[in-house]
Formats: structure tokens, sequence, C-alpha cells
């Protein structure tokens, strides 16, 4: 006998995006469900960001590196602030939430208490996403999803526009057509290396300071 199909909306929804979870380069729209702090064994720190989009697709951790084990500023602190301008967040307080991440170990999502910045979680944020080439452990060369560069819910302002009070959102489009060009963010020609633990491997450059000019 045959099998009775009755409609599955969400099954429906997910043909046309390619399934639950972002793996592709562009433009996301959605809400941030979690944000928690990390410092990994070489003592590297990072804000780890989940993300589900309106379309219901989800991704993440999306790790922004943002200090090396000796304190300087790693090119992920750039994009937190950037990501809390758009956010209209000034600062971020840390509390033990749990987060539900996917263990390797367990081979499935499991509950983990991590440090979560209240500021960020349920906020609206705009997420230029950008695949990336890494190296394995084996070797083999695999693909993961980035932050390429965040901007404002509804707006589509980027960061730079924000804080120089812009009404007008340009930036982006500017930007896009660069990702559309480079959907794929090779790698360095460190062999053992991707971009993003390149990162690591100096201070970023001094930017200006608003904070005294601050338009939220």
């Amino acid at each position: 006998m045959a099998r009775v199909y009755n409609l599955d909306t969400q099954a429906a929804k997910e043909a046309n995006t390619g399934g639950k979870r972002i793996t592709e380069t562009g433009k996301y729209m959605g809400t941030m469900t979690a944000a928690f702090y990390e410092k990994n064994p070489k003592g590297t720190e990072s804000v780890n960001l989940m993300f589900i989009a309106d379309n219901g697709q989800e991704v993440g951790p999306l790790n922004l590196y943002t200090h090396n084990s000796s304190g300087a500023a790693l090119a992920g602190y750039k994009q937190l602030n950037a990501l809390m301008t758009c956010a209209k967040v000034k600062a971020l307080n840390w509390k033990e939430e749990p987060v539900e991440l996917y263990d390797f170990d367990q081979q499935g999502m499991v509950t983990k208490q991590k440090e979560c910045a209240i500021e960020l979680k349920g906020k609206k944020i705009g997420f230029v996403l950008q695949q990336e080439e890494y190296q394995k452990q084996n070797g083999d060369i695999g693909e993961r999803i980035i932050i390429a560069a965040p901007f404002e819910y509804g707006t589509e302002l980027m960061a730079a526009e924000i804080l120089s009070k812009q009404n007008k959102a340009t930036a982006l489009g500017g930007f896009m057509a660069f990702i559309a060009k480079n959907p794929v963010r090779k790698l360095r020609n460190q062999p053992n290396q991707s971009q993003s633990t390149n990162y690591q491997n100096g201070p970023v450059d001094d930017a200006p300071d608003f904070s005294d000019d601050i338009p939220f």
C-alpha cells in the first residue's frame, strides 16, 4: 500500500532554501539566539554566535576570534564591534545560560552551560555569510560558514554608515558585489591555516574613536 502523504510545510520551505542549515554564501536576516564567550586551550578568546534566519535556516557557532593569548586584538574584534553597532549594543555583560550545541563525540545536540552575552540574545541582525575553506586534521580541505560582515536589520546600514549617521544604505550593495565574485574565501598560502585562524597573527589597525558620538 502506498504511503499517505500529508503536506509538511516546513519540508516545503526547506526544499527552496537548501535545508535547515545555512551552507551557502549570501545575505541573511534573522535573530541571534545566543552569543557565548570561550577561550581555547591556546588562550585565544572568541565570541560565538548562534543565528536563525527569517526563512528558518540556522547556523552556528559563528566564531569571532577577538584576542590572542597575549591579549592583542584580532580581526574578529573589529567584526564584533561592527556587530554591536548594527545591533545597537554598547556593552556586553555575561551570564551563564544553557546553549544547545552539537557534540561531535556524542554525535548529536547537547545542552551546555556557557557565559552568554545577554544583550545580544534575541537581537535582530543581518549577516553576509561566506563559505571559507579550512584544512581538516586529516589534511583534507573542507568548507564552513563564517561572518563576512554584519548589517542593521531592516535598514541594511553597515556599521560605518551608522556611526557616520547616514540614512541611506549604499555600502552593502558594493560588498555583496564583491562577495558574488568571491563566494568562497580560499585558504591562504600557509599549508595548515585558514584565513580565520590567521586572524590570530597580529593586532588590528588603529580605528577612529566614535565613543563620544555614538548615535544610539
